[in-house]
């Protein structure tokens, strides 16, 4: 062989153990990186149809919008005064220990613990963070003070659980501390803390409320766990109240934790979330493991009971108006369960007289449910290991809504209350959240089959026609009997003319 050929071989074998070198490196920083991820950067193309829905308008929780241009003001430093405000509500064990020493030695116990969690936290995190070790340990810290924005919450439930009603202003004295912050910072707080790309770990939260939170002395009986306050804080907005006005334009519900939604979210906790107190504990789902607060949201809202799936090509549907045309009435399902929807057809007897039905959870629009929609919806996209719920809801919603007729008709049947304004709004709100997503498993595909072969049935729109001819109002009804009797005299005078 050749001197040039020895060097052709070596050069060849040489970029070959490169090329290997570079898949094994990229194949192994792809498991490290994606392997225990469960938090993500929304796609690109679900960011261009509203970016507003995914970017934090007030706070940086998670470490992903740290250096948002947009956040770097003074408010920033609210996490911290929650932070300070919370460990200031510590009360020293020993009478020989000062708050302040015991204020500095949760505080150093707390460090200690984030330090251990820092390289399981990175890795929950689907891409590569640019920040050092001890500003993530820094910023896992403050994120504990979102306990400081629920403390009148907390205050509330602790007594609730001895039955005394407090008002808003005892509420704040007995906090120790008046509430200085801007009139619209819960509710924006509120929102950026649904954001999947501004989450933190839920194992994070978790530790730092058994070193903080689980250490305020009190009264109550009971003793609630994160996942008890989570659910409290956001209440509001997985289970809106049922008694709310249909009319449009009508103010979202108050905000979390006042006394008018305490009724309303202790009815969801005791009906849905099935708590149990056990030993002085309420343990309310505590045992399952939650990637982060959205998760706990998303399994909290989803059924949890197996449905019926179907992958493969979707079958569209029509929308409301033309089922409606198609002899379908629409009904409301008592309950919170998104889920639950249903679609029969007529029996019995009289089935050639009665029409359809077709079932569905009431559905409150206010202002911050396309946010927490599309959250759940890149969510669901982005994490393999969830299943797709909301995702196969939206898909629902958007076949049956086409236009602000179909609004029209779903706020009417009582199934929707919009609280948005105008129809168009909630029209464009289905028709984008389904935008570019990836759905394999459609969980309503039975029944959205079951509702477009009764649409094509001749029987049901001929009968359909007919109500809405002759029998749609009194006038019309007698008008068409009128008629008929004029005809029935009409052939009865034709015939005895032959006689």
């Amino acid at each position: 062989m050749s001197q040039g050929e020895n060097d052709y071989e070596k050069a060849l074998q040489s970029l070959t153990s490169t090329i290997g070198n570079n898949i094994s490196e990229g194949a192994k920083k792809a498991d490290s990186l994606f392997s225990l991820a469960c938090i993500y950067r929304v796609p690109r193309e679900f960011r261009k149809l509203k970016e507003s829905a995914y970017t934090p308008r007030l706070i940086a929780i998670g470490p992903l919008h740290q250096n948002d241009e947009h956040l770097q003001t003074p408010v920033q430093d609210i996490k911290k005064s929650y932070t300070n405000y919370l460990l200031c509500r510590l009360t020293a064990r020993t009478p020989e220990e000062s708050e302040d020493e015991y204020k500095s030695t949760v505080l150093q116990e707390c460090v200690k613990e984030m330090k251990d969690c820092v390289d399981k936290a990175r890795k929950c995190y689907a891409v590569e963070l640019d920040l050092s070790d001890d500003h993530m340990l820094e910023m896992m810290l403050a994120s504990n003070g979102m306990t400081r924005m629920q403390s009148p919450l907390v205050l509330q439930l602790e007594t609730e659980a001895t039955e005394v009603l407090l008002l808003e202003s005892e509420i704040k004295i007995s906090s120790g501390q008046e509430n200085t912050d801007p009139i619209w910072a819960a509710k924006t707080i509120q929102h950026d803390l649904l954001l999947l790309e501004n989450q933190i770990p839920f194992f994070v939260l978790e530790k730092l409320f058994r070193l903080t939170v689980d250490r305020i002395q009190n009264n109550r009986p009971c003793k609630f766990s994160l996942h008890d306050y989570v659910f409290h804080y956001f209440g509001n907005i997985v289970s809106p109240e049922e008694n709310s006005t249909s009319s449009g334009g009508a103010t979202a519900p108050t905000t979390s934790g006042s006394p008018s939604d305490s009724t309303v979210l202790r009815i969801s906790l005791d009906d849905q979330m099935k708590s149990s107190e056990e030993d002085g504990v309420l343990t309310s789902n505590a045992q399952r493991y939650y990637y982060h607060i959205l998760h706990k949201l998303h399994e909290y809202c989803r059924p949890q009971t197996e449905q019926a799936k179907e992958k493969g090509l979707i079958e569209i549907m029509p929308c409301a108006s033309e089922l409606v045309y198609a002899a379908v009435k629409f009904e409301p399902i008592p309950g919170r369960d998104l889920f639950k929807a249903e679609f029969s057809d007529p029996k019995g007897p009289f089935w050639w007289w009665q029409t359809a039905r077709f079932k569905i959870p009431v559905l409150e629009i206010y202002d911050n449910t396309e946010l927490f929609l599309r959250n759940l919806i890149a969510f669901e996209q982005c994490c393999p290991k969830v299943s797709q719920h909301f995702t196969s809801y939206a898909l629902l919603m958007d076949m049956l809504v086409n236009s602000g007729r179909d609004i029209q008709l779903l706020e009417r049947a009582g199934v929707m209350r919009n609280h948005l304004g105008a129809r168009a709004d909630a029209t464009n709100l289905f028709n984008n959240l389904c935008k570019g997503v990836v759905l394999d498993e459609f969980f309503f595909a039975d029944m959205c089959s079951k509702a477009t072969a009764y649409s094509k049935r001749r029987w049901p729109k001929n009968l359909a026609h007919i109500r809405r001819t002759y029998l749609s109002s009194p006038w019309s009804f007698i008008a068409f009997c009128v008629a008929f009797i004029a005809f029935g005299i009409q052939i009865v005078t034709f015939v005895q003319s032959f006689l």
